[in-house]
């Protein structure tokens, strides 16, 4: 999920700059003849979906569907700011989707269409960020802890308990962090015992300080070649989405994924219509179709993320479901915390991730 986030402010602010508006020239089709096709365009993220899922949804219904891939949220959200009008289904984090809909990209969800509504953990259905599911449809959830190799030598016979594991010395060189602004300047915040969603400048800006220090020992920040360098051996200690670390030790059974003692982020992405969307209808006949249980299960079994619907959980792998870093049991969840919509303290972020990225 690698796109820079640095110019997420100013697109936000419907802003954007002139060569991201020549990026979304390619967008612009003619909306007539779009509207008319038989059709359903996807914007999501890459492998998040099992390979007969658009297959067997073509063959139902008759319906073609494009897949296009997002690479971040900020970079979803410049995309639709910067014109872009041909998507039926985006896949925005849940802290993303106030944003969306303050800013009127996205449409409310007819639930008289979705007969299996009903299937989603009433946990999931009274969210803060979307009570009610009336603009958003939950996808998949998990957290972001630390992924290891525990044959590194350095973790033999002491593997990683919490954030302080990116700090050491003796893994200089093999660590990756998160091209994520909020990911990685939380977890920096979250070691000092501070929220991910903090908004006083001179804690966030000590949390950046720190990461100053911590950079010098990182390979790189990547989101969307942590499954590669865990999978190789080359990173020996990853900032990693849950999902993507157990991909990783599905390949490599020397990868192992925690949650932190003191706590990480929790997330949920979400399936939500654009209020541009050519084919309405299309988009919620695919909404139905990833909520029946089945199909859910099987996208929790394909992306190693765990599924929100509770009709699907018995068809989900008996291993997935025992893993409590996939599947945290309460006294785990209570450690956890949602990135949330944090206002105009994300300036500040982005000012400070700047700083970093440019040290």
């Amino acid at each position: 999920m690698q796109l820079s986030r640095r110019r997420f402010l100013e697109l936000a602010l419907g802003t954007s700059s002139s060569a991201l508006a020549l990026a979304s020239c390619g967008d612009r089709q003619d909306n007539a003849a779009l509207r008319k096709a038989k059709q359903l365009n996807i914007y999501s993220w890459p492998d998040y979906i099992y390979k007969d899922a658009i297959p067997d949804f073509e063959k139902r219904y008759g319906i073609k569907v494009v897949y296009d891939t997002v690479s971040s949220n900020e970079g979803l959200l410049a995309k639709l700011q910067a014109g872009a009008a041909n998507y039926d289904i985006i896949v925005p984090t849940n802290y993303i989707v106030k944003k969306l809909r303050e800013l009127k990209k996205i449409q409310p969800i007819q639930h008289d269409r979705l007969k299996n509504f009903g299937n989603l953990m009433p946990r999931f259905v009274n969210s803060k960020y979307d009570p009610g599911c009336k603009y958003s449809i939950p996808y998949t959830f998990g957290t972001t802890g630390i992924a290891y190799n525990r044959k590194a030598p350095c973790f033999v016979d002491s593997p990683p308990g919490d954030w302080d594991s990116f700090w050491d010395k003796k893994v200089s060189g093999r660590i990756t962090l998160l091209e994520d602004m909020r990911e990685s300047i939380g977890m920096s915040l979250k070691r000092n015992g501070h929220s991910f969603n903090t908004t006083d400048e001179a804690t966030i800006r000590a949390a950046c300080e720190d990461l100053k220090v911590q950079k010098a020992l990182n390979m790189c920040y990547t989101s969307d070649q942590v499954i590669v360098y865990l999978t190789s051996g080359d990173s020996w200690l990853s900032l990693s989405f849950s999902g993507d670390a157990q991909q990783a030790a599905h390949e490599n059974s020397d990868v192992k994924y925690i949650i932190p003692r003191s706590g990480s982020s929790m997330w949920m992405d979400t399936l939500c219509i654009p209020a541009s969307a050519p084919h309405p209808e299309n988009a919620h006949l695919w909404l139905d179709y990833m909520l029946e249980p089945e199909v859910a299960a099987r996208v929790s079994n394909a992306t190693y993320y765990a599924t929100p619907n509770k009709n699907a959980l018995k068809m989900v792998d008996a291993n997935l479901r025992a893993d409590e870093n996939l599947y945290p049991p309460e006294h785990i969840l209570d450690r956890c915390e949602e990135i949330a919509d944090i206002g105009k303290a994300l300036f500040i972020y982005d000012r400070l991730w700047t700083e970093l990225k440019c040290v």
